[in-house]
């Protein structure tokens, strides 16, 4: 992500000078024995990247960034009314490599950027658990509206977050969850996950015709009217983890999906429900399809409950028509083939 530059001065830096209040990323001390490089040629990329930081949320870059070596982090800080964004190259270039993923330099930029616009380098109370926590969930925000996904947004503090808490920094998990905090909060307001670039279902079954069938109309056995759930105004996650957990999606359709998700996708048991509340399938999902076994309530009053496969009936299932006819059977691609 960014290249050492040549060294234009070595000596104490702006890092030693007791008026300077540092905020960085992993809470370890620096050595006293660093050198910085303020030449702007060299810094053009970290730069850029720092712009790009900045261009979701609306802001110019108004911090000078600067490479000081020996440093094996990056800081935000604040000299004599300046603003400075400092970075170690080693340090970014190598969790860069330990990840295999540049999101994690650009989280920790975001990071430090979210300690200058909240005010915590002015402040003049020093580091805090609760400012890293800030900054964490500011990052989190800003990776979300950059592209990356929750795991990518959370990669470098999953590296290089301590077990346990300090008194300037919270421990790994509180750091993460602030993350995901931010990312989710960001994907409430502007969906953007895999979820919200596709149909709420990929195809719907078409309803079988009871046309020709010769079987006797059974008595359906008695369901409960599945209650009408409430239609919520939020586009997006509304709620849970809908990356790798449970949550709660709703799509611009209004049609709404409530269950399991796995990167980003339906994935494993859930609830898909009509835009006006009324029960749509309840089964199981992978990679966003309905798989395996549920239960499709078709509009028209009809109900499939068998197995299913690339989203419509395949294999082995019941067909039961509004009128109380039924046919049980093998499907291929959600049409009858064969009666049991």
């Amino acid at each position: 992500m960014v290249a050492a530059g040549p060294l234009l001065a070595q000596s104490a830096g702006i890092l030693n000078r007791p008026e300077n209040f540092i905020c960085n990323y992993t809470g370890r001390s620096t050595s006293p024995q660093v050198v910085c490089n303020q030449a702007t040629a060299s810094n053009g990329h970290a730069e850029r990247v720092v712009d790009r930081i900045l261009r979701p949320i609306g802001l110019m870059r108004n911090f000078k960034v600067v490479e000081c070596s020996n440093t094996d982090n990056c800081f935000a800080t604040v000299l004599k009314g300046q603003r400075f964004i400092v970075y170690d190259a080693a340090f970014m270039q190598g969790i860069e490599e330990e990840t295999e993923t540049d999101w994690s330099a650009i989280s920790i930029m975001a990071h430090e950027i979210g300690h200058h616009l909240q005010g915590h380098t002015i402040d003049g109370r020093g580091g805090q658990p609760q400012k890293e926590i800030e900054a964490d969930k500011f990052s989190g925000f800003v990776l979300h509206q950059l592209g990356a996904s929750l795991d990518e947004s959370v990669v470098a503090v999953r590296a290089l977050g301590n077990e346990h808490p300090t008194p300037t920094h919270p421990a790994k998990p509180a750091r993460i969850d602030a993350i995901r905090k931010g990312w989710l909060e960001a994907e409430a307001m502007y969906p953007k996950n895999r979820l919200a670039g596709k149909p709420a279902t990929a195809i719907a079954p078409r309803p079988v015709t009871n046309s020709g069938m010769t079987s006797p109309v059974v008595r359906p056995p008695v369901v409960a009217k599945a209650p009408a759930a409430p239609v919520r105004m939020a586009v997006g996650c509304v709620s849970g983890d809908c990356a790798d957990g449970k949550g709660v999606f709703v799509y611009p359709t209004r049609e709404r999906y409530v269950g399991e998700f796995e990167e980003g996708d339906k994935h494993g048991e859930g609830t898909e429900y009509y835009p006006d509340g009324k029960l749509k399938y309840r089964g199981n999902f992978r990679d966003n399809l309905r798989t395996d076994y549920g239960v499709y309530y078709y509009r028209n009053g009809d109900r499939y409950e068998g197995w299913f496969a690339r989203n419509v009936p395949n294999g082995k299932g019941t067909y039961t028509f509004a009128d109380g006819a039924r046919f049980s059977g093998v499907f291929k691609n959600g049409q009858p083939v064969s009666r049991e």
